[in-house]
Parts: C-alpha cells; structure tokens; sequence
C-alpha cells in the first residue's frame, strides 16, 4: 500500500498534504518549461473559483479528429 493511502485511511491528512504535494512536484518537474506556465494558469484560474479550467495553450485535450479514431 503506498505512503498516500495509508496516510488517508489513517486520516493523517498533513502526511496526505505533504504526499500529493510531492506528486504534483514530481509531476511538473518532468514537464517542458512553458507547460508549467501553463500549469499555473490552470490553477491560477481555479483558485479564482472557474468552474471548469480551461486547457493551457497548446495542450492535447483529446477532443476533434484523432489519430486511429474511427468513425
């Protein structure tokens, strides 16, 4: 069982915080120097209480005609 679940099901939730928040580090560290600017927008714009974030500029969304999508 990993470190997050075991931290959720024992409700300590500042070693959940400290987890998700490594995650999330990890995670925008593999990422190209501009997507994290785009990153920061996505949130930057859910802290101004946006329902439903926008894709940062230039981000795959999945949506439209794909490769190997048929119809």
């Amino acid at each position: 069982m990993s470190t997050l679940a075991v931290a959720i099901q024992g409700k300590r939730w500042e070693l959940a915080a400290l987890c998700l928040l490594l995650g999330v580090t990890e995670a925008a560290a593999a990422l190209p120097p501009d997507a994290v600017e785009g990153l920061l927008e996505v949130l930057a714009g859910l802290e101004e209480g946006e329902r439903r974030p926008r894709a940062p500029t230039g981000a795959r969304t999945g949506g439209g005609r794909g490769r190997g999508r048929r119809r």
